[in-house]
């Protein structure tokens, strides 16, 4: 009873949200446009991407605007949730709204590092920005140096950890993500358990849990295949949470002498156990479809819950990645059979 009094308004508002999700044969559909223009004009008629395609002239719409607009999509979604959630619901969604918070920095490194577009964010994002963060979008917009972009991050946890990384050697651009990255797993996964009690805990336990599992894994096979790192690099570099990993199998992985004995070691760890041999192109598909497939069950077990939200959240990052996945495919005209081979999970 105690779910359904919290969750009860929480859970209603999310099946309205999931009905306006993007079904298989939109996706079909928007493959077969003959330009993007032609695709914005069909996203224009989905209550969802309405909201932020609305006036903008097809025609004139660049890509690097669309896709900021598309994104744009998931942090309104995030705000009409979070207007929904309870003092403690939105404790926890205020640790995950800091994904969103390094994705906009991880645009302006970019833009820093390869001296590319520097519009930033619309104003519209910035202004629902600034209702949660503490970031200086204005100034993060205009950032064209790293001393420009820890300015715009002074008032905020994520200056003193890439003001950090300063080790006397040139830093790259890797750097500074993957320090954001292990700051946002292991903050949220020591946050959880302040904030969550009994099926909302074990929830993100499993969720979280998951997900950084099998982004170690496979970050240690890339490592492995790809670089040739000292041990300390190769463990600086591996989120310091375990789930259902043991600290053992990760010590065997970042030693193993080669590919292969790192295989063999992944073969007897639970998720080679529980779906075969895992080479690396093997992982990325196994992370998607099991994280999927576990926010799902989730959902359907604990109706609700925290799960609810989790899951949709999920759910529209995903729509995201495939959507932009199909606009790249109609911009560079490839065939709709090849381009929907590219979000085949």
């Amino acid at each position: 009873m105690g779910g359904v009094m919290s969750y009860g308004a929480l859970a209603t508002k999310i099946r309205a949200m999931k009905s306006y999700l993007l079904k298989e044969k939109d996706f079909r559909n928007l493959a077969q446009m003959e330009n993007v223009s032609q695709a914005i004009s069909y996203l224009k008629q989905i209550p969802s991407y309405r909201i932020v395609l609305e006036g903008q002239d097809e025609s004139k719409l660049q890509q690097r605007e669309l896709e900021r607009l598309v994104v744009g999509t998931l942090y309104y979604d995030f705000s009409k949730l979070y207007r929904f959630c309870d003092k403690r619901q939105k404790k926890l969604l205020e640790c995950y709204f800091r994904k969103f918070e390094i994705s906009v920095i991880k645009r302006a490194l970019r833009r820093i590092f390869n001296h590319g577009d520097r519009t930033g964010e619309s104003r519209e994002l910035r202004s629902f920005f600034q209702k949660l963060s503490n970031i200086h979008m204005e100034e993060l917009s205009q950032a064209e140096t790293i001393p420009d972009l820890l300015t715009a991050l002074r008032d905020t946890s994520y200056k003193k950890i890439l003001s950090g990384l300063d080790n006397g050697n040139e830093l790259t651009l890797f750097d500074y993500e993957m320090a954001l990255d292990l700051y946002y797993f292991s903050e949220i996964w020591k946050q959880k358990d302040k904030i969550l009690r009994g099926a909302d805990l074990e929830m993100m336990n499993r969720t979280f849990g998951s997900q950084i599992d099998l982004l170690n894994l496979t970050w240690l096979c890339r490592a492995k295949k790809y670089y040739q790192l000292p041990l300390t690099s190769i463990y600086s570099l591996v989120i310091p949470v375990v789930y259902r990993l043991r600290h053992e199998e990760i010590r065997a992985m970042a030693t193993a002498a080669d590919e292969k004995e790192l295989r063999e070691i992944l073969a007897r760890t639970y998720y080679g156990r529980h779906f075969g041999e895992l080479t690396e192109g093997e992982l990325e598909k196994l992370y998607r479809g099991f994280l999927g497939q576990v926010y799902g069950e989730e959902r359907r077990k604990n109706p609700y819950s925290l799960a609810v939200v989790t899951a949709y959240l999920h759910d529209k990052e995903e729509e995201i990645d495939k959507l932009t996945t199909v606009l790249e495919g109609v911009r560079y005209g490839l065939e709709p059979r090849e381009t929907l081979a590219y979000i085949k999970a």
